[in-house]
């Protein structure tokens, strides 16, 4: 019976998973970490990816070349680009990646995720008592940090989440005629600004133009102080949902064997 793959981009978002989801060996595939765990008839390996598109795609392509998987998932945090609360799961029925800034583009990358798979996964989060928002996903490659771009792209794709890299994991799995799911929790709000534009630390010396934009705007260290929250609120909702996912029985959830 082969494993299920979960793919989160940093290591606060697989640090979330792994509270609910325990591992207990450590595999490296390609010069990959992978952590493994055992929960009943399910083994679960666990990737941190990096972030953005391209560290996803890379990480994500070399495990599943190496590894038979029975089921890919992308997860981690997302923001809302509907009404939500912070915390609230985003459950995907379909993946784009989306591409500019200002001038958004749909790219011709759409993966559908499993719908039997996903019908399991919403018992889960029923029974974990969480709400779900349950819609497409868009990934981009780029931080989208301000509310009109969150807007933009709602009206463009009518999407429910947008994030970085679920769109390029889904991608490596159905190259592998692999299924995928998505589950995420949302840390940011479509009306929302982020408080500053975090693509400076993805950059090229990203940390020195980063830290002099903070010093330039001392209101956004209570930006930065109200994100770290909702961070910790949608990692703990992605905690206890990975928790019920692991009392779960593979029937139940409709898993493919």
């Amino acid at each position: 019976m082969n494993p299920i793959a979960i793919f989160a981009a940093t290591r606060w978002e697989l640090q979330a998973v792994r509270r609910g989801l325990a591992t207990d060996r450590v595999a490296t595939i390609d010069g990959v970490r992978c952590h493994i765990g055992q929960h009943g008839d399910r083994t679960y390996w666990l990737v941190q990816t990096g972030v953005g598109p391209i560290a996803a795609r890379s990480v994500a392509g070399r495990v599943l070349k190496a590894q038979p998987m029975s089921l890919v998932m992308s997860t981690g945090f997302a923001c809302a680009l509907v009404p939500a609360q912070v915390g609230d799961l985003i459950v995907g029925t379909a993946v784009s990646s989306v591409h500019g800034e200002g001038a958004w583009t749909v790219g011709s990358d759409c993966v559908l995720c499993d719908g039997a798979v996903r019908a399991g996964l919403l018992i889960v989060a029923q029974d974990a008592g969480l709400v779900a928002r349950i819609g497409t996903v868009v990934s981009s490659g780029t931080v989208v940090w301000q509310a009109q771009e969150k807007h933009q792209l709602r009206r463009l794709t009518d999407a429910t989440g947008l994030d970085m890299e679920s769109a390029a994991v889904a991608a490596a799995a159905a190259e592998r005629g692999l299924p995928v799911a998505i589950v995420r929790t949302v840390s940011d709000l479509v009306d929302e600004d982020l408080p500053l534009d975090f693509n400076l630390f993805l950059r090229p010396t990203g940390w020195i133009k980063g830290m002099q934009a903070l010093i330039s705007c001392p209101s956004s260290l209570a930006g930065l102080n109200r994100l770290r929250k909702q961070s910790r609120v949608a990692g703990g909702r992605l905690t206890e949902w990975f928790q019920r996912y692991a009392e779960t029985g593979r029937e139940s959830l409709r898993l493919p064997r």
